[in-house]
C-alpha cells in the first residue's frame, strides 16, 4: 500500500463514517462503564477492551509501504 493508498481509504465516506460508528461505540462504553463499573468485571474489562481495540483502529497510521 502506498501512501496515497492509505490517504485515499482514510478520506474514502465510507471509512469516515466507520470511524464515526466506532467513535459513537467509544462513547456509549464509556457512558456504560461510568455508570456500572464494578459491578461485574469480566464485563468491565470487556468493555474497556473494546474501547482500546476501537482506538487502536481510529489512531492507524501509514508506516511504508507493503510488500503487496
Amino acid at each position: 500500500m502506498t501512501k496515497q493508498d492509505f490517504i485515499d481509504w482514510r478520506t474514502n465516506p465510507t471509512t469516515k463514517e466507520v470511524f464515526n460508528l466506532l467513535r459513537q461505540y467509544i462513547e456509549g462504553l464509556q457512558a456504560e462503564l461510568g455508570q456500572s463499573a464494578g459491578i461485574d468485571p469480566l464485563d468491565d474489562r470487556r468493555k474497556t477492551g473494546a474501547i482500546q481495540a476501537y482506538k487502536d483502529i481510529l489512531d492507524i497510521e501509514y508506516e511504508g509501504e507493503s510488500q503487496e
